[in-house]
This record gives C-alpha cells, sequence and structure tokens, in this order.
C-alpha cells in the first residue's frame, strides 16, 4: 500500500512511496496532524540522485520494525531538496547552530509549531532506532527541554546577518586572497581537503583576479586544478560531463551523480580558461560536455533535466565502472596498449579492485585512434543498467547551464552552441516566462524562488551580450523589477531568499554565502550592476551601493564570498562599456569582441537604452570604449578597440 507520496510530482518522493512509513508532502494535511495529535515531526530531506539517501531509505526506511515506531509516535515529512530549498536551506542552518556538520540525507526533528531541537544527516538502522527511542523518551517525561532547545536555536536562525557575520576587519582583497592561498593544494589542485568539489565560482573569481593583477602564481594553481580535473576520475572521460565530486585528494574516485549545475559552472570556467590559453584540451571537454548534455539532459523541446543518479542496481558508480579482463576483452592489442597510457588503467584499480578511467594528454595524440577507443568502451558501457535520470527541469538550474552553453560558444565560437542556447532560452521564455507566476520546475505549483530569478536574469543579460537581440534584455529588466518589488528586504538592503508570494516558514532566510552555487544575492548583486549602467537607472545602481556597503561588513572569508568579491573586483577595476554604432549590424564583430577573456565589459550594439556617447557620426563603424562614464575619442576598427583594451588589461 504507498504512502502519501505515490501522487507527488518529484522523482524523489515517488521513490519513498512504497515506504512502508506513512510518509507525508510538506503540506497543510501533515502540519495541522502534528498539531492535532501532539507529535513530533521527522522532517527527512534529500534528493534523488543522493547517494546516502538511497542507502538509508534501503537500510533504515524500509525496516518494518523502525516504520512501526515511527508511524506510531511521529509524524514524518519528506522533501525534495531541489524542490524545496527554502525549507532545506532554513533547517540544514538549523543543523549546523546543533554543532552538526550538514549533508543529506537532511533529517531534522521538529516540534509541532515547526520549531527545530535535533538533527543529523545519515543514520543506520540502529543508531536511527536508538534516537528515536531517547528522544520521545524525553519528549514525554521534559518536553521543557525540548521547548527551550528549539527556542534557542529558532533564535539563533531569526538573528540579522549583521548579529551573525558581522566583521569588524578592513577589507582588502590582497588579505583575503593570501588567505586562501594558504589553503592551496598545489600539487593536486583546489583546496587542501581529503574531499575536493568543484568550486568553479571561487576559481572564476581569483581567474580573473589573478588576470587582472597578473599574479601568475594563482593563475598556475587554477590551470593545474582544471588539469587535475579533467584528467581524473571525476570527469566522465567517456561520454562527458563531471561527477559531483571527488572522494579523494587527487580527484581519482568521484561521487558518482551528475549534476547540471555543476556541469554549467565548470563549461562557463572552461571557456574561461580556453579564451585565455587556447588549450585544445580545454576546447575538448567543452564539446563532450555539451554533446553529453544534448544527448542525455535534454528534452525534446530544449529543456534541461536536473541530474543522473549516482547509482544503478542498488550500487554506487556501478554503470561507470571496469574490470581489467572486460577492457581487455573489447579491445585488440594494440587499443589495449593505447588505452592503458590515455586512460591510465591500472590493474589493481582505483574503487574496490574496479577501474577508472583517467586521463592522460599524450604529447603527439591521434585523436581519430582516442576516439575510436572511447566508442568501443561506450558501447559496453551502454548496454548496462543505465542510472536514473531526474527529468524535473528546475528554472535555475536551467539558466546556470544557458550561461555555460553560452560561454562555449562565445569562447569557442561554434554556432552549434548557440543554438542549442537559444533554444533552451525560448522554452525556458514560453514554459516559464510567459506565466502569471514564475515557477521553479516545470509544470510545478511551488513558485519561483530568489535564486531562479536571479540565475534567470543573469543568463538573459548573457545572452543579450552575444546576440544583441533587445527582447533577452527587456526579458531581464522585467524580471529584475518583479524580483525587487517580490524580495527585496528595505531595512536589511538585501533581498530574501522567499518572495512574498512564497509560503511562510519560521523566518525569510537571506542568502549571502556563496558555496558551489553562487548565492543568490551575490548575483543580483551583479544584475543590478549591470542592468544599472546599461540602462543608466539610479534605482538598481542605488541598490547595488547600498549591497556593496554590507558587502563590506561580511566580508571575512573569501571562500565562502568568491562571488561577491568577483564583481565588486569587476566594478572596481572599471567596466569596459563598449558602444558600437554600424549602419549594419555585423555579426562577426560581437563574436569576436566576445571570444576576449573579458568579464568586466558591457556590449552594446546599435541598441543601447542609454547611450554614454552621444556625439552623431556618419561612419560605417563607430566603437566608443567608455569607463566610469568617461568616453575614448571614436576606435574605427577591432584591433584597435582590442590594443585600447590590452593597454590597461593585464593578462599573460
Amino acid at each position: 500500500m504507498p504512502n502519501k507520496l505515490y501522487k507527488e510530482k518529484s522523482y524523489y518522493l515517488k521513490q519513498h512511496s512504497k515506504n512502508p512509513i506513512n510518509w507525508y508532502p510538506w503540506n497543510k494535511e501533515a502540519l495541522n496532524k502534528s498539531k492535532k495529535e501532539n507529535k513530533i515531526i521527522i522532517l527527512s530531506i534529500g534528493y534523488s540522485s543522493c547517494h546516502w539517501c538511497h542507502v538509508m531509505e534501503k537500510e533504515t526506511f524500509q525496516n518494518t520494525s523502525i516504520s512501526k515506531f515511527m508511524n506510531d509516535n511521529f509524524i514524518s515529512i519528506k522533501v525534495d531538496r531541489e524542490e524545496r530549498p527554502d525549507i532545506d536551506n532554513l533547517y540544514m542552518e538549523a543543523l549546523q547552530y546543533m554543532g552538526i556538520q550538514g549533508g543529506w540525507p537532511l533529517n531534522v526533528f521538529l516540534l509541532p509549531n515547526l520549531k527545530p531541537f535535533y538533527g543529523g544527516t545519515y543514520f543506520n538502522p540502529n543508531q536511527w532506532y536508538s534516537v528515536l527511542n531517547n528522544i520521545l523518551e524525553a519528549y514525554t517525561t521534559n518536553k521543557k527541554e525540548f521547548t527551550k532547545s528549539s527556542e534557542k536555536f529558532t533564535k539563533d536562525l531569526k538573528k540579522s546577518h549583521s548579529e551573525k557575520y558581522n566583521t569588524k576587519n578592513q577589507f582588502s582583497i590582497k588579505t583575503l586572497v593570501n588567505e586562501i592561498k594558504i589553503k592551496f593544494d598545489y600539487e593536486d589542485g583546489g583546496i587542501d581537503r581529503v574531499q575536493k568539489f568543484p568550486m568553479p565560482s571561487l576559481w572564476n573569481s581569483l581567474l580573473f583576479y589573478s588576470y587582472k593583477k597578473n599574479d601568475k602564481e594563482i593563475f598556475n594553481h587554477i590551470s593545474n586544478t582544471i588539469d587535475k580535473i579533467i584528467e581524473g576520475g571525476i570527469y566522465d572521460q567517456l561520454k562527458g560531463g563531471f561527477y559531483r565530486y571527488s572522494t579523494d585528494k587527487k580527484w581519482i574516485i568521484p561521487h558518482f551523480e551528475k549534476m547540471l549545475y555543476d556541469n554549467g559552472q565548470l563549461l562557463e570556467l572552461l571557456s574561461n580558461m580556453y579564451s585565455i590559453t587556447k588549450k585544445e584540451r580545454f576546447k575538448g571537454v567543452i564539446e563532450d560536455t555539451i554533446k553529453w548534455v544534448t544527448d542525455e539532459m535534454t528534452n525534446n523541446f530544449g529543456g534541461y533535466y536536473s541530474s543522473i543518479d549516482a547509482d544503478s542496481e542498488g550500487k554506487e558508480g556501478k554503470y561507470y565502472l571496469w574490470d581489467y579482463d572486460e577492457i581487455k576483452n573489447i579491445l585488440n592489442k594494440e587499443e589495449l596498449k593505447l588505452a592503458s597510457k590515455v586512460f591510465k588503467i591500472s590493474l589493481k584499480g582505483e574503487l574496490n579492485k574496479k577501474i577508472i578511467l583517467k586521463r592522460k594528454y599524450l604529447k603527439y595524440e591521434k585523436k581519430e585512434k582516442i576516439n575510436g577507443l572511447k566508442r568501443k568502451l561506450l558501447k559496453i558501457r551502454e548496454s548496462r543498467v543505465k542510472p536514473v535520470t531526474d527529468k524535473k527541469i528546475i528554472l535555475s538550474w536551467n539558466s546556470i547551464m544557458l550561461k555555460g552553453i553560452l560561454s562555449s560558444y562565445q569562447a569557442t565560437g561554434n554556432e552549434k552552441y548557440l543554438s542549442i542556447a537559444i533554444k533552451n532560452a525560448e522554452f525556458l521564455k514560453n514554459e516559464f516566462l510567459k506565466k502569471k507566476n514564475l515557477k521553479r520546475i516545470h509544470k510545478s505549483k511551488i513558485n519561483a524562488f530568489l535564486e531562479d530569478y536571479a540565475h534567470t536574469i543573469s543568463a538573459f543579460i548573457k545572452l543579450f551580450e552575444t546576440t544583441q537581440k533587445i527582447k533577452y534584455l527587456e526579458v531581464a529588466k522585467n524580471l529584475l523589477e518583479d524580483s525587487i518589488k517580490l524580495f527585496y528586504n528595505n531595512k536589511n538592503k538585501m533581498f530574501y531568499f522567499s518572495g512574498s508570494n512564497n509560503e511562510k516558514l519560521l523566518t525569510n532566510k537571506i542568502e549571502i554565502f556563496d558555496n558551489v552555487i553562487p548565492s543568490s544575492n551575490s548575483v543580483m548583486f551583479h544584475n543590478l550592476l549591470i542592468l544599472g549602467k546599461i540602462y543608466n537607472d539610479k534605482l538598481y545602481i542605488n541598490l547595488y551601493n547600498e549591497m556593496t556597503k554590507k558587502l563590506k561588513k561580511y566580508l571575512n572569508n573569501y571562500e565562502f564570498m568568491s562571488n561577491w568579491i568577483f564583481i565588486n573586483e569587476i566594478n572596481q577595476k572599471m567596466i569596459n562599456e563598449i558602444e558600437i554604432k554600424d549602419i549594419s549590424y555585423n555579426h562577426k564583430i560581437t563574436k569576436e569582441i566576445n571570444s576576449w577573456y573579458l568579464p568586466n565589459k558591457i556590449l552594446m550594439y546599435n541598441n543601447r537604452p542609454f547611450s554614454l556617447y552621444t556625439k552623431n557620426e556618419n561612419l560605417k563603424l563607430s566603437i566608443y570604449l567608455c569607463r566610469n562614464n568617461v568616453c575614448n575619442e571614436t576606435i574605427h576598427s577591432i584591433n584597435n578597440l582590442k590594443n585600447t583594451i590590452t593597454t590597461n588589461q593585464s593578462g599573460y
């Protein structure tokens, strides 16, 4: 007999619909039942491609004695964090106030008033049963202590950011960069940790800093980091696309789920590196990853799916791992010799004697032969049972991937990528943006959050920059106007994560810190800066300036403020506002300018709503380079423009 989750659209919730636990979705029925029966809520949060979520579901939530105990004594609620990031953010922060490291599955215990008092992540059956017993016994004998704890954690959650994070340290980019340098793993790349996560926002920020300051130490570290990643097991060497993170320092053994947002951001980073270095290996990874996205992550109309599971047939990574004898039987002697070099095949294997394919870029590569190896191995791999794809289409994640593909087009000039990007953009316009209330997920009733608005605005700004079609810029501006109305907190001078049309929770969070995905406020910070300059809009510029003042108070950890610093640094080092007046639009000119590594630019071709340069010249091509509202003399060729910009810009 299925529980209350069987009618839900979320694939993650459906995965739990046949559990013997009486799971509820997060809704009024469940919350009211908890109040009426005075029962503690078990709030369990995860997502469909989460390996440890699967493990706990199989080991613990399918246990009949545990399920009976939960059904008799608790109200059990399941939440898909990808559907409801507001609930996830709130209770994840509560867990951290409890002194517990966060992660998924996230399991939090709430009083009927929704205030948290205890939580954790993964529990095995014995641990979980013990926790349930202890909590129930304590709740029945001493409710006052539970109330006291929950009030404390709720008070912490409601603290303003100035109370929690205000720092008296003097703002200094140099100091913060020096602090992050200390954390570098100079041998294997990234931050020196046992587990390694791709952090594209951090690396893009450092890349720009290094480029402007001509800091070769940082640049070389980022370059080494990216090399290690694309050569490691965290990158799918056969099909393209990056796995979630590496469980070791050398980027070899991945956690195998593939997330859309990781890959979109890494495409942008790789594109920036290709623009600077012109290394063919970066171009090849871009090409393969976009092919993977179009082959496996895209619906017929151009919408992108959210993720691919880490597990297949109940085992993590089974689809991607190899036995040596299996490879030996597929390839002939010559092919095996080449494959052993190219994919760094170890007889011992890397994970439970299984082989993880890695990559060595040879000095003189025979691409046709390597592609032949990949086709042979892929044919066998694709005959296996595939991990499940979560086909929910999330607005913010689609926008992140849209930016990644647009960046790839700008860097490489491959027109196919532009077509792919425009198809996705038109899908988003038709399926999300034309609706009365912007939704977070395609064909869902959940209203969009700040994250969705912010990344979509950013993506459509980039689409305008790429195509110079004013309709895309207007989409961005309209969404920004809606964002200010729905999310802006006039007292705090930041944007709430949930808008006035979202469900009210214990408190409305303001997302400040950049993590794997840049914070929604830092993305809005950038949107205000760019659209403020394009439209000469005093409101946008004022909001940007107010956020800048706040930034200087919170800026005490570079690693988690990376996107803020990147944007602030862009503005401090002057925006290159490039206005082009031309009798007839020339696509090649915008294509050429966009191929340069120039993240601090605004490009307008014949269509700027507010022009900084008013002189009327009857010339076929007139280019005006403006900085801080001051414009250079007219430039009449692309080469002269590049020389003028380069004169005032560092680099390698």
